[in-house]
């Protein structure tokens, strides 16, 4: 029986102020029972915040190191991607290829520049094997195609045209096709290029 049951079952002794010894001794019984109750339940409750509160600054400071440990990686490999020599951007594609699992906006960006204005023969296929990491990234995608559509380099545009045919991107089609039917287009890409038609057509 908790205190306002008692209160209630004595309601009538608590009216006439005839309240028994016996009555008495119950009612501060109880009455201390209730108070003893609330100031457990208050303790129990402030020290579940505390545990609470200490989880999320735990958290909190392993979620900030790994982003801070992220963006100083993320600079690394950006300051080597940007590099005047063609030495160093090839190294920071293999190291975003090495040490990233995940996409990282801002290199992808930059690797697409790449695909489509660097100069350098090997960096750009390196950079293709380093997108390919992303193949469901519809960006990464449309991109290749359009690369596919400007390259000039044979030794790029054979590794484009393997890429978009492991990737089964249908899309490609079209640019395959003028690819195939351009008379000025190197014999081994135009093979390359018959060949991955093929394979989007099965």
């Amino acid at each position: 029986m908790n205190l306002k049951e008692h209160i209630q079952q004595h309601k009538n002794e608590f009216d006439s102020e005839e309240m028994s010894t016996k009555s008495k001794v119950l009612f501060k019984e109880k009455l201390q029972k209730e108070l003893h109750s609330v100031k457990k339940t208050k303790v129990v409750y402030r020290r579940f915040i505390a545990v609470a509160a200490s989880i999320v600054l735990v958290f909190s400071v392993i979620l900030w190191n790994q982003d801070s440990e992220v963006s100083v990686k993320t600079a690394e490999v950006l300051n080597y991607l940007e590099d005047a020599s063609a030495g160093k951007r090839l190294e920071g594609v293999y190291k975003f290829d090495e040490e990233f699992k995940n996409e990282d906006s801002k290199i992808i960006e930059t690797l697409l520049k790449i695909l489509h204005k660097d100069e350098n023969a090997n960096v750009k296929i390196a950079t293709v094997d380093a997108l390919l990491k992303f193949p469901s990234n519809d960006n990464v995608r449309t991109n290749l195609i359009t690369a596919l559509e400007n390259e000039k380099t044979p030794l790029v545009q054979i590794k484009i045209i393997k890429s978009l045919s492991y990737l089964r991107e249908n899309r490609a089609q079209n640019t395959l096709e003028e690819i195939i039917n351009n008379e000025e287009t190197f014999p081994i890409v135009k093979s390359n290029a018959t060949l991955a038609m093929n394979q989007l057509k099965q």
